[in-house]
């Protein structure tokens, strides 16, 4: 039982009401006005309290969504996930709201957006070097790494209480010759 909420810690995904995305496409070379509507990834939000072992619920609900939903190479999963567990334990550890909220869709075809928002306003967290034997303080290290490796983007919101990143979800596809 949720101590704030006084409901049970079971989670479960809530698609996002009133919101249908769409990519329209031409079909025929016979009818230029013909189209075919291909529906982007359903999106998913879910809000939990400020509790450590919510990081691994809030993972588990995206790599569900990223693997079954979007349809997201494993590589690529993993490495998502790092993402949004550091992201998700920051909001834990360093937010001062009552909840932290997950929310990830997909704003065009090929590509998801994750936030997760901790209702901590304030100054916008940076990545730090952490001492080598430090047991913590790589979150953002590990994000910012694993976001570039991913050939994604990332920031927080103005206000410091939304982080946000940008993840294609298939490799992109280079040119012979480029790394």
């Amino acid at each position: 039982m949720n101590s704030f909420t006084g409901r049970s810690n079971t989670i479960s995904p809530v698609p996002l009401a009133g919101v249908e995305q769409k990519r329209h496409e031409a079909t025929s070379s016979h009818s230029p006005c013909t189209t075919v509507t291909t529906p982007l990834p359903s999106p998913v939000a879910i809000s939990v309290g400020r509790e450590a072992q919510h990081v691994r619920q809030v993972r588990s609900l995206a790599a569900v969504w990223l693997r079954n939903i979007c349809h997201m190479p494993e590589s690529r999963i993993e490495q998502a996930l790092v993402v949004i567990s550091e992201l998700v334990t920051n909001a834990v550890l360093h937010g001062t709201g009552q909840c932290v909220t997950y929310n990830s869709w997909a704003p065009q075809p090929g590509l998801v957006r994750i936030e997760i928002d901790d209702g901590t306003t304030g100054e916008e967290p940076t990545p730090r070097h952490a001492a080598p034997l430090a047991e913590s303080g790589r979150g953002l290290f590990l994000t910012n790494a694993f976001v570039g490796d991913l050939d994604g983007e990332w920031g927080y919101c103005k206000d410091g209480a939304t982080a946000w990143c940008h993840i294609p979800i298939h490799e992109p596809q280079r040119a012979p010759g480029h790394p």
